[in-house]
């Protein structure tokens, strides 16, 4: 059965429940028909009204797409929810500023790298398996980095299976391994924590990798910025497919082997 004659079917029973209460309450037949043919009309209009905006909203969208020569793949409905929602910001953005451009007249205001990797985390979902390493020292010494660690407690609270790595780079300064110490102590209680070096591990495992589930999968590199004890987010690759999966998979279990648990 299509969801239309299910959704004409949940109207109609809606509509016949009314009706059977009004003539129960007003025991008047005539009452509970107008009290059952009212409720129809209404939901019949809404249900319209909705159906009618969703459309125009989608093929807006569409057109603003073209118009920019940008795909309209986002509106696809197999795209990930979590993809199909930065496509949509970066489009928007894009949209606002040729608008204002035509004025002779802009402003910038790009979205941060670190605001969508916060988002990235936000679709883990409690009871999944995530796996993360921290490469070239630690992020947590910003307000993002806060909020960042404070999700993952969060989400081991409500029991999410939290693997972090830290890997020291083999250039790391004194004060950058204290650091790195300090942060494992802070997540050792909350997190399965784990440590190694960067020596120990193959190429490809030498950057950040956040696994969450069998679900998603991020490649992320950071620069070192001007700001002491700071790092900024240079460039991050998110998957869904399943060969990436699978090669995620592979290879958080090759670093896990290479580490040590941290106690």
């Amino acid at each position: 059965m299509s969801k239309e004659w299910l959704w004409w079917l949940g109207e109609f029973g809606l509509a016949a429940v009314v009706a059977v209460v009004a003539g129960f309450v007003t025991r008047d037949v005539p009452i509970s028909v107008l009290y059952g043919l009212f409720v129809g009309t209404v939901f019949f209009v809404l249900r319209h009204f909705s159906l009618v905006a969703s459309r125009f909203q989608k093929e807006v969208d569409e057109l603003e797409d073209k118009a920019l020569n940008l795909p309209t793949s986002s509106h696809k409905e197999d795209i990930d929810p979590f993809f199909k929602q930065v496509a949509r910001h970066s489009r928007d953005e894009a949209i606002r500023l040729g608008r204002e451009i035509t004025n002779g007249k802009f402003y910038i205001q790009s979205r941060s790298l670190a605001n969508i990797i916060l988002e990235y985390f936000r679709q883990a979902r409690p009871g999944e398996r995530i796996f993360v390493t921290n490469y070239g020292g630690v992020m947590f010494d910003s307000p993002q980095g806060e909020i960042v660690r404070q999700m993952n407690f969060d989400l081991a609270k409500e029991g999410a299976d939290i693997t972090r790595v830290f890997i020291e780079t083999s250039n790391a300064k004194p004060e950058e391994k204290k650091r790195i110490r300090e942060e494992m102590e802070r997540q050792k209680g909350h997190l399965n924590v784990r440590y190694t070096k960067e020596t120990r591990l193959p190429p490809e495992a030498r950057r950040n990798i956040v696994m969450i589930g069998d679900r998603y999968v991020a490649y992320g590199n950071y620069v070192k910025s001007i700001i002491p004890n700071r790092q900024i987010v240079d460039e991050c690759w998110f998957y869904t497919n399943r060969d990436e999966i699978e090669k995620g998979k592979q290879l958080a279990e090759t670093i896990i082997k290479l580490s040590e648990e941290y106690k």
